[in-house]
């Protein structure tokens, strides 16, 4: 039990560390929503950090923010701009596109899928009044916003591989070690 709760405080440790220095230098690498990392982080720890399941994770995610984005144009260029309803239609049919798409893998790549479509549009939210105010610039943030939600992502699946999965092998090697002495004896 103790040694849980040490590996939990370094594995709790080394990711405010990371957490400290992601959240401060984001903007400066071109990740344009800090919070898909921490919570891709969450996603693939939850997963049980296991390795096997990362490609599938990786892929729904990016998967997911290319949902986003074109939610995103179903909703600016098709349906009525500016409606919430044109957004929550949009957002409706593609998260139904991606568990379909998911079907297959759904508990590895639909939470990341979810979590690349509501993070590329909750950080487009951010930037609707360039559609308004200066229309020529909306187009390379949109681009942008592609490009920097899926380094997040990426970077928070990266960090669960780096962080969690040592630490928590250790532990089930030690769990393992322990039933094959209770199985022996």
């Amino acid at each position: 039990m103790k040694k849980d709760l040490g590996r939990n405080l370094l594995l709790g440790s080394a990711f405010f560390i990371a957490a400290f220095f992601w959240i401060w230098l984001y903007r400066f690498i071109g990740a344009k929503a800090f919070w898909v990392a921490l919570i891709a982080f969450g996603i693939y720890l939850a997963g049980g950090a296991v390795p096997r399941k990362l490609p599938w994770m990786t892929l729904g995610g990016v998967l997911g923010v290319i949902g986003g984005f074109l939610a995103y144009a179903l909703a600016m260029l098709v349906l009525p701009m500016y409606s919430a309803v044109s957004i929550a239609i949009a957002g409706a049919v593609f998260v139904l596109l991606g568990a379909v798409v998911s079907i297959a893998r759904l508990s590895d790549m639909f939470p990341a899928y979810l979590l690349g479509l509501a993070g590329f549009l909750g950080a487009m939210d951010r930037f609707t009044y360039l559609f308004e105010e200066n229309a020529v610039e909306a187009m390379p943030r949109i681009l942008g916003t592609l490009f920097g939600v899926t380094l997040s992502l990426l970077f928070g699946l990266l960090l669960g591989l780096l962080l969690s999965t040592p630490i928590l092998k250790l532990k089930r090697g030690e769990a393992a070690g322990t039933s094959a002495k209770a199985g022996g004896e």
